[in-house]
C-alpha cells in the first residue's frame, strides 16, 4: 500500500511591507526566517516541502536553492495567500496526482519558530483524526500550521474573489477539528520590526 502523503504549503509571495524588507531573509541567528520554518517541517511525514514566490523574487530564490524545497513562481504573482495556496495545490496536482488519502498543511512563511518535535506531535494528531481540517489552538486561538484532507483542495478553487482561506470553515460547510496545544509557537509570525526583535530576545538560546 501507498504511505498517506502530507505535503507542506507555503506562502511566500508578499512584499513584507510593514517589516520595511524582505523578512523571510532576515537572520534569525547563523539561519534566516525562511530557513528555520524549512527546517521546523524537515520531518519524515511530511514528503514535499512547496513554496509559492513572486515572479521576480530572484534574492529569495538564490536563497533556496540549497534547500530540500520545490520552488513554484507563477507567471502571474499571486495577490494574496488563497492565489499562493491554489497555484501550490495545482502545482502539487500536476506532478504528484495526489488521491483521497494524501493531505496538505498550510503555514505562512513567516512562522520561523516551529521546532521538529512540535510538528511531529501535530502530524501525529492529525494521522489519527477522521476531520476535514484540523487547526491548532493555544489559549482558545487558532494557530499554524493547518491540515487538510485533499478533499479539500478543490473547495479552495470555489472560493468567491473576496473570501480568504478560512472562509472554507467560517462561510463553508467544513467544520475544523481544533486541537489544543501548550505551545505557543504556533501564534508567533514576523509582520514588524518589533515582531522580529521579541523572536529574537524570546528566542535568543535558539538562535546560538
Amino acid at each position: 500500500m501507498t504511505p498517506r502523503r502530507l505535503f507542506a504549503v507555503i506562502p511566500a509571495a508578499g512584499h513584507s511591507r510593514r517589516m520595511g524588507t524582505h523578512k523571510l531573509l532576515l537572520s534569525l541567528g547563523k539561519e534566516t526566517v525562511i530557513q528555520r520554518l524549512i527546517r521546523g517541517l524537515g520531518i519524515s511525514r511530511i514528503c514535499r516541502i512547496i513554496i509559492v514566490a513572486r515572479r521576480a523574487d530572484q534574492s529569495f530564490a538564490a536563497h533556496l536553492a540549497g534547500e530540500d524545497v520545490e520552488l513554484v513562481q507563477p507567471e502571474v504573482d499571486p495577490p494574496d495567500m488563497k492565489a499562493s495556496v491554489q497555484a501550490a495545490l495545482r502545482w502539487i496536482e500536476a506532478h504528484y496526482h495526489p488521491t483521497e488519502e494524501d493531505s496538505w498543511l498550510l503555514i505562512p512563511a513567516d512562522h520561523p519558530v516551529l521546532k521538529p518535535d512540535l510538528i511531529e506531535r501535530l502530524c501525529e494528531v492529525w494521522s489519527q483524526s477522521a476531520a476535514r481540517i484540523m487547526i491548532p489552538t493555544f489559549e482558545g486561538q487558532k494557530g499554524h500550521p493547518a491540515f487538510f484532507r485533499w478533499s479539500v483542495a478543490k473547495e479552495v478553487f470555489q472560493l468567491g474573489a473576496e473570501q480568504g482561506i478560512n472562509a472554507l470553515w467560517k462561510e463553508g460547510t467544513a467544520s475544523p477539528m481544533l486541537w489544543e496545544c501548550e505551545d505557543p509557537e504556533i501564534l508567533i509570525d514576523l509582520d514588524t520590526p518589533t515582531d522580529l526583535e521579541a523572536v529574537r530576545q524570546r528566542f535568543a538560546p535558539d538562535f546560538e
